[in-house]
């Protein structure tokens, strides 16, 4: 694992959890006096009556950036209402990316 935090990424996907609508994110590992990426590394967001989680990690970042993965795949686009996709381009797909510390959607530059 890499010493160095992704301070963008771990923020982006902070402010995706937020702005998806969570009432909740809890960050946090498994496994106490292991090296970091031996801790089991989770991230999960609380939702109405829901929990969405990843697990088995081997940092913050990568638990974060997971999370944030599986809430945008498959969403749908509040903004355009088409399904969110993270690979390619396609008409009938939004595709989102993460820009420094912020996930952007497609139909946000069409503007």
């Amino acid at each position: 694992m890499n010493d160095t935090l992704d301070e963008d990424a771990l923020h982006a996907a902070v402010d995706l959890v937020g702005r998806s609508g969570a009432t909740g994110f809890e960050l946090g590992h498994l496994h106490e006096n292991v090296p970091v990426e031996e801790a089991g590394w989770y991230a999960h967001a609380q939702y109405r009556g829901a929990r969405i989680t990843v697990e088995d990690k081997t940092g913050p970042v990568e638990a974060a950036e997971a999370l944030a993965r599986r809430i945008l795949n498959g969403a749908h686009c509040t903004h355009c209402g088409k399904t969110v996709s993270m690979n390619g381009f396609s008409k009938s797909r939004c595709r989102w990316t993460r820009e420094g510390r912020r996930w952007t959607r497609a139909c946000e530059s069409k503007r």
